[in-house]
């Protein structure tokens, strides 16, 4: 009880590699598509209109060259500040619902709304916003991460979305609380397929156009898992995803093999250690297949301490101060400003340090 009313509490701020397109590769993209929803659409025949560049992710991580870092984060910040407030719950805000990527934060490119293509429901299911820039010819799809207000349907099913394949591990039930039966929800669990079909639907409609994804929490997980059901073809920036290695076995239907062959350098989460860090010692392969970057040396809350990222039993013992840690880095509210904050000279004051090792457990079960 205490862990759940630590995770509700730090958590209610959020209220008020690229593998070329072989035969193979293209023929998995054409099933995949084939499967998707009877949208007509031919991914394969995407992939070869749309642009055919490095993505550079890594690099512009590094913030190399100067001011390429910021060219990337901050569009994707702002879409995601965007996702979370423009979307029916308990974070709506009204000034929000039309709002766009500030041209202060679009390094000169000219993002504009595509609300036909967008999803909002408000009963339950997956949340995205699509932005585009027409002249060079790019899209941004948005996920928002999961509500945590109990008081809404929609936020009871997001939990029992990430309950039903223990995006949290063992202490997925009390990570996840609800006040609903989750058995209830039984025929809404296909938050992936919805993203999917999503996605493809801007696919089918704006082709030759790039689609990057993006999103925090729950909405970062759906961004590398459709992603990673076209390799190749989209990418994804993302920010502290849940969890997501089960989601690519069970929905989009991955083996281990296919996971460790997925293009790593455009499959990137961006997060807090302590945030990424105690999500993997209770799930090992949390973010396999993906890009870990992780912004060291930022001042972290009070109830995080260094064992936690490392020490699975550790965090069990104490488990409502490692739900406070963990909610506390979590949060996008702190993830929005961090991200974004510059020193002299306009130089980002936090980049990453990236690596697949940080996608998978650190954990060393210690007796306590």
């Amino acid at each position: 009880l205490l862990a759940m009313q630590a995770l509700a509490f730090v958590q209610a701020p959020l209220r008020a590699r690229s593998l070329p397109l072989t035969h193979e590769v293209r023929a998995a993209i054409s099933a995949a598509s084939s499967a998707g929803g009877g949208l007509g659409l031919d991914a394969a025949a995407i992939a070869a209109e749309a642009p055919a560049t490095s993505s550079g992710f890594l690099a512009a991580l590094r913030d190399e060259p100067a001011g390429t870092y910021l060219e990337l984060m901050a569009p994707l910040v702002r879409a995601v500040d965007i996702t979370y407030f423009s979307s029916s719950g308990p974070s709506l805000n009204a000034s929000m619902v039309d709002a766009t990527i500030p041209k202060e934060d679009a390094s000169g490119e000219d993002w504009v709304r595509a609300p036909e293509l967008e999803a909002d429901p408000t009963d339950g299911g997956v949340h995205m916003r699509v932005f585009v820039d027409h002249k060079n010819k790019k899209v941004i799809c948005g996920f928002r991460g999961i509500c945590v207000d109990n008081e809404f349907r929609q936020c009871n099913v997001d939990k029992c979305f990430l309950k039903s394949f223990q995006a949290f591990g063992e202490i997925s039930d009390i990570a996840y609380a609800t006040s609903a039966d989750c058995g209830t929800f039984a025929g809404e669990m296909d938050y992936f397929e919805q993203a999917e079909g999503l996605v493809k639907r801007v696919q089918a409609e704006l082709v030759g156009y790039s689609v990057l994804l993006t999103g925090h929490s729950l909405g970062g997980a759906l961004s590398i898992s459709v992603a990673a059901s076209q390799p190749g073809v989209l990418k994804a920036v993302t920010f502290a995803p849940t969890a997501f290695h089960e989601i690519l076995r069970q929905h989009v239907g991955l083996s281990e093999v296919d996971i460790l062959s997925l293009p790593s350098d455009e499959l990137i989460a961006v997060g807090d250690p302590y945030d990424c860090l105690i999500n993997a010692a209770y799930v090992p392969k949390a973010r396999e297949g993906a890009t870990t970057c992780l912004l060291e040396g930022l001042e972290e809350p009070a109830p995080c301490v260094p064992r936690m990222q490392k020490d699975a039993a550790f965090d069990t013992v104490r488990l409502p101060q490692t739900m406070m840690c963990k909610g506390s880095t979590h949060d996008w509210l702190r993830y929005s400003k961090i991200l974004l904050e510059q020193g002299v000279g306009g130089a980002p004051l936090h980049l990453p340090t990236c690596s697949t090792a940080f996608s998978t457990s650190q954990a060393e079960l210690i007796e306590v």
